[in-house]
């Protein structure tokens, strides 16, 4: 009888591969190649799953994403306002070996994105997706008292997502990475910076 193939499963497998590719090798070293040796497949057999290398690379990019997402969600469903908003940041944040990878296969997709549309229509897609997930806490603690009623919320938003890049791209820059208790420890100085603005009656306003 002719084996019968799980075919979600080799594409999973396939997908799981250019992860692993993309944060080992990086991406320019991330080849069709590369990525079905690293399935133990032959390249005929992984481009019979795929449109092209830029797929693969964005399907690689949402692999490296779920579990994050998914514990974001949880941490939603269970905290609310500046609570829910630090558990949130420090699940974006590289504090661990699988988390630092992430933030890897990410910055190979800022670059892939500068000279391919679809990649760049991807990157905005995530940061939409981000800042929602961060806008809504915010909204929270406006809503509890914790933040003024003037606070510019979405421009807290901007503010929040330079302020983790840049944590995440100073830890991959840096020759030893920043260690996950200065990164903990930065997050918290910022959140006691926003959130004791509210404390003291300071405005916050919009620059012009």
């Amino acid at each position: 009888m002719p084996k019968v193939v799980d075919h979600d499963a080799r594409r999973r497998d396939f997908i799981k591969a250019a992860y692993e590719t993309i944060t080992e090798m990086g991406l320019a070293n991330t080849t069709v190649r590369a990525v079905a040796r690293k399935a133990g497949y032959t390249t005929g057999a992984l481009v019979h799953y795929f449109g092209d290398k830029d797929e693969l690379i964005r399907l690689a990019l949402d692999y490296s994403g779920e579990v994050v997402r998914e514990r974001m969600r949880a941490t939603h469903r269970q905290l609310r306002g500046r609570d829910a908003l630090r558990q949130i940041v420090l699940e974006a944040l590289p504090l661990d070996k699988q988390h630092s990878a992430n933030w890897r296969v990410w910055l190979a997709l800022w670059y892939h994105s500068e000279n391919n549309t679809d990649m760049r229509a991807e990157e905005k897609r995530r940061y939409r997706e981000w800042s929602g997930r961060l806008e809504r806490p915010l909204r929270e603690s406006v809503e509890a008292g914790d933040l003024p009623r003037h606070t510019d919320v979405r421009l807290e938003v901007q503010a929040l997502v330079a302020f983790i890049d840049g944590l995440g791209v100073q830890h991959l820059m840096s020759t030893r990475g920043m260690s996950s208790k200065r990164l903990t420890t930065l997050l918290d100085h910022y959140l006691d910076r926003l959130y004791g603005a509210a404390a003291g009656g300071l405005t916050r306003r919009t620059p012009k």
